[in-house]
């Protein structure tokens, strides 16, 4: 033990040459004679087991909650609709997409890793990256119809462009660009997909989906989304469970509703919201629609389901 100085000694009181530090009541830890130190601890550990048991029970009962969530569809669509539960198979070199709901499976698919681009100006304060990813498959559905979809998927992003480094010295330097503009947050997903369906000489309907994202996934908006063959146009505007999401705990279930002249034709829920809200797709196609028709949503929802997959991938 350290021997105390001798300001120290005239405060405390020397022994000799052994000093004792005297402890504050804070420092102090007083045993009882009934409950010897191991028990102590023992009870302390225990106290601390079942603190943490019961918060992660905490956690878990919310997270659950939260994830038992479906998205609010129109009522007329919600009465007269098949509701179809979606399975996402594993995928593999040879079926890349593995996606089933109803009637309606992927039987081959393909999917082909993106190439990076940038662009900038000279002197610019933002650089402009461009992502190009493809999938594409056949969706077979009623009496071994089939529907051939190739999707471009397209991810945009910026980050801080090349500007000119001016050393001042003494540790002083700025960045000279031309401009002030700052980079954008997030990425802006563009998905191209067009649908050519069994006995069609080309593809007469294009999918066309536009999604803004934040890199936490905690926001997500959707800008003019549709199904056109040139003529008529399939609207589709996103369609949640909730309001804005708090946490990752705390995030709504997501999916698509698809409108045509007034009416809610089908609608394709992705994330069921949640920590647990993954591989709870479900698809909802109106009942009254001819199978050509069904097909064609069908064929538009799974490439919204399989892009979706491809975001966790890329995330």
């Amino acid at each position: 033990m350290p021997s105390l100085g001798n300001a120290e000694c005239q405060q405390y009181g020397c022994d000799q040459q052994r000093v004792r530090r005297r402890l504050t009541p804070r420092h102090r830890v007083r045993r009882s004679s009934h409950m010897p130190g191991r028990i102590l601890q023992s009870i302390t550990r225990v106290a601390s087991l079942v603190a943490a048991f019961l918060l992660i029970g905490a956690v878990v009962t919310s997270a659950v909650a939260s994830s038992n969530k479906s998205v609010q569809i129109d009522e007329d669509l919600r009465a007269n609709a098949e509701v179809l539960k979606v399975s996402l198979g594993t995928s593999t070199p040879a079926h890349q997409v593995n996606i089933k709901f109803g009637e309606y499976s992927v039987v081959s698919s393909k999917v082909r890793e993106g190439r990076e681009t940038t662009t900038s100006e000279f002197l610019g304060p933002v650089a402009h990256t461009r992502v190009r990813n493809y999938f594409t498959f056949v969706l077979k559905g009623a009496a071994s119809t089939t529907a051939k979809v190739k999707a471009e998927w397209n991810i945009l992003s910026e980050k801080p462009g090349q500007c000119l480094e001016i050393d001042f010295g003494g540790d002083v330097s700025i960045d000279y660009c031309l401009g002030d503009e700052e980079p954008q947050a997030g990425f802006h997903d563009l998905v191209v997909a067009p649908i050519q369906i069994d006995g069609e000489a080309a593809s007469r309907w294009t999918l066309l989906l536009d999604v803004v994202r934040s890199k936490s996934g905690l926001t997500e908006r959707a800008g003019t989304s549709y199904l056109t063959d040139g003529s008529r146009q399939i609207v589709i505007r996103p369609v949640t469970s909730a309001g804005p999401a708090k946490s990752l705990l705390d995030l709504p279930a997501r999916g698509f509703e698809f409108w045509e002249a007034g009416q809610s034709v089908g609608a394709v829920q992705y994330y069921a919201g949640g920590a647990l809200g993954l591989n709870k797709n479900v698809v909802y196609l109106r009942r009254d629609l001819d199978p050509q028709m069904k097909l064609l949503l069908a064929s538009a929802m799974t490439a919204i389901m399989e892009y979706k997959d491809e975001v966790l991938l890329e995330d």
